[in-house]
């Protein structure tokens, strides 16, 4: 059975696949301080709730963003599990060719994205991420990742605001109930929202021109894909579990 670990920025999601199935996913806060016993701890307790023993998994691989805790992971894989991790980077056996000017900068979990998008749905593909980032990642038709887009999610900018102005305060990102705000919850709600949505579509359509893709596969992943979906004009599926899937394509070819 294989472990993958995705270690982003907010939360990290761990994925238990048995072959290609993914049996089950969890997500824990991306703490810093977190020790790697306690992610064991973790760990080892969903593997238990799902009838399986650490002793099943004979293979793991981790993407982080997160280099406090790129290593913590890596020991719990060591310790809990027996096995070496495969550590997720541009340097690995690929499906995708990774063709920009820097690829030691390609966040892990942006490869994972792009590996999935285009094994699943082939080339040309967009995926778009709604993180505490959201990200834009370009495969073209003969499979080589010509890179992307990177702007500040949702949740960071509604954050960041109410941080910033004393009279602000944070709101759930989520359809208002009309665009002209009738209070100020109302009129934070409709901004961040449309926003969103006017946002990623502006830029899709700017990727689509200057690539000159025609009908390129747009696929969202993300806590807030499925919302953002139902008014994009451009996002058409959803995959909750795409950087996962990716991990375990990745581990697959290598």
């Amino acid at each position: 059975m294989l472990l993958a670990i995705d270690i982003g920025n907010t939360n990290t999601v761990v994925g238990l696949f048995d072959g290609r199935i993914l049996r089950n996913d969890f997500r824990f806060a991306s703490r810093h301080n977190r020790t790697s016993d306690e992610a064991g701890i973790l760990i080892s307790d969903v593997i238990m709730r799902e009838g399986f023993k650490n002793a099943d998994i004979d293979k793991a691989v981790i993407a982080s963003v997160v280099p406090p805790l790129t290593s913590v992971y890596e020991n719990t894989v060591r310790v809990y599990f027996k096995i070496e991790p495969l550590m997720v980077s541009h340097r690995l056996k690929l499906p995708v060719k990774i063709e920009i000017s820097q690829p030691e900068q390609v966040g892990a979990d942006r490869i994972a994205n792009a590996v999935a998008g285009f094994k699943k749905y082939g080339g040309p593909v967009i995926v778009v991420d709604f993180g505490t980032a959201t990200t834009f990642d370009i495969v073209n038709e003969n499979g080589a990742y010509i890179g992307g887009i990177i702007v500040p999610g949702p949740d960071t900018s509604m954050a960041e605001l109410a941080k910033r102005a004393a009279r602000l305060f944070e709101v759930r990102i989520e359809p208002p109930d009309s665009v002209v705000g009738k209070s100020t919850a109302g009129a934070l709600k409709s901004g961040l929202f449309y926003g969103t949505v006017g946002q990623v579509d502006y830029i899709i359509e700017k990727i689509i021109e200057e690539t000159g893709f025609e009908n390129p596969s747009i696929i969202a992943t993300g806590g807030l894909a499925q919302r953002i979906n139902e008014y994009s004009r451009f996002i058409k599926k959803v995959e909750p579990n795409l950087t996962l899937e990716g991990l375990q394509i990745i581990s697959d070819f290598n």
